[in-house]
């Protein structure tokens, strides 16, 4: 989808530590560098282009509550007009030389973007340094390809409550973003911030991505619960109210850690050699999942899989495709399951308004719904079994 390149992005003053990039080839925009970037001038036009879609992903928008949110909803919009209009291979519609430009504007415009805080103290590392479970043999970042360097280390960010709200549980969050990236900027920045008016502590997980397999992927997610878990009193929860959220391959993950490793299993049942730890004899347990635009996996072995809210757009292919097999699949198998249709809405729309900006005013009540059916689930739960439904 083409978007329109923000004006900041044309208009952004540059600074003293710049280049004029591929002047001999007509192009003249000014390029602010920043520590460890790449020679531009050497590179061709997929390499940067590969090179700046990763690079937002990576190291600004995984870090979504270091930065101010309006100015990464500015760089979200240049990012997409800037992947649409020079990706590589079929959907470039500038020449080289035009595609150049806009890079170097899009480059600009995330290197004026400065942190709030300090991002390494936002950080929340899921594994000790040095001891991140894998199987995936991953030692270097040719051409880019990656959103993630092999030194990525899994980590989560907190998104709590402001004071004076009641505090009624969790929602330990997982972005989409195919596998490839995490989508924080739209959908779980901006969830985070719909959960928490209504009471729940969130907490953003940077789970690993491609080319790590959706197993490790899911050992960061169950890990993230588990520290949630373990840390319950002091983010004033009950140790029983921790759900999940899991959008588009997000929340394929975030089921597949639901299925596989649940209460005390650890890492260990994929990494050999993995020693578990004080916060493995926690449990993953997921009290509920909230499916947002995905689905669960096609057989449950985890016969007490969470009780599971489905949202869809009905503009969907997701939701005709394997929403409402997902759906009957956990009804089958006496499972709760609540699922919701938005008319009119495509896929991808996070807590309202998707990465182009659009917002749907019907799609933004699901977290309202969700928030009613994590109630009622925990309100069954409490009550004797003879009781539960």
């Amino acid at each position: 989808m083409k978007k329109k390149l923000v004006a900041a992005a044309l208009a952004l003053a540059m600074v003293s530590s710049t280049f004029t990039a591929f002047a001999e080839e007509g192009t003249a925009t000014e390029i602010i560098m920043q520590e460890g970037d790449p020679d531009f001038s050497a590179m061709t036009v997929e390499e940067w282009e590969a090179y700046e879609f990763n690079k937002d992903y990576a190291e600004v928008f995984s870090d979504v509550t270091s930065y101010d949110h309006e100015e990464l909803r500015v760089l979200l919009d240049s990012h997409w007009n800037m992947y649409t209009q020079t990706g590589i291979p079929d959907i470039r519609t500038l020449s080289d030389e035009e595609s150049r430009e806009l890079l170097a504007a899009h480059h600009n415009l995330r290197a004026g973007i400065e942190p709030l805080n300090d991002v390494e103290e936002k950080r929340i590392y899921l594994w000790p340094e040095g001891k991140v479970p894998t199987v995936t043999e991953y030692t270097e970042n040719a051409e880019y390809a990656y959103a993630d360097d092999p030194d990525f280390q899994p980590y989560m960010l907190e998104f709590l409550v402001g004071d004076g709200v009641d505090v009624k549980g969790a929602v330990v969050i997982s972005a989409g973003g195919g596998h490839a990236f995490r989508s924080n900027v739209e959908e779980a920045y901006e969830v985070a911030q719909a959960l928490n008016s209504r009471g729940y502590q969130c907490f953003i997980v940077n789970y690993r991505v491609d080319p790590y397999t959706d197993e490790e992927s899911a050992l960061d997610v169950a890990r993230a619960v588990k520290i949630v878990r373990a840390n319950a009193e002091s983010y004033g929860i009950e140790e029983d109210r921790i759900a999940t959220a899991g959008f588009s391959y997000g929340g394929i993950v975030t089921s597949l850690a639901a299925d596989l490793y649940s209460g005390e299993t650890n890492a260990s049942v994929l990494v050999a050699d993995y020693v578990p730890d004080e916060i493995d004899e926690v449990s993953a347990d997921q009290n509920a999942y909230l499916a947002i635009y995905s689905v669960t996996p096609d057989e449950i072995t985890n016969e007490n899989f969470p009780a599971t809210f489905f949202t869809y757009g009905a503009e969907d292919a997701t939701l005709w495709d394997w929403g409402f097999n997902s759906y009957n699949l956990l009804r089958d198998a006496g499972i709760t399951a609540e699922i919701h249709t938005m008319s009119g809405v495509p896929h991808g729309f996070g807590a309202g308004t998707d990465a182009g900006g659009n917002y749907y005013e019907n799609a933004a009540a699901w977290t309202m719904l969700a928030d009613n059916f994590l109630q009622d689930v925990y309100e069954k739960a409490d009550l004797p079994a003879e009781e539960q439904e």
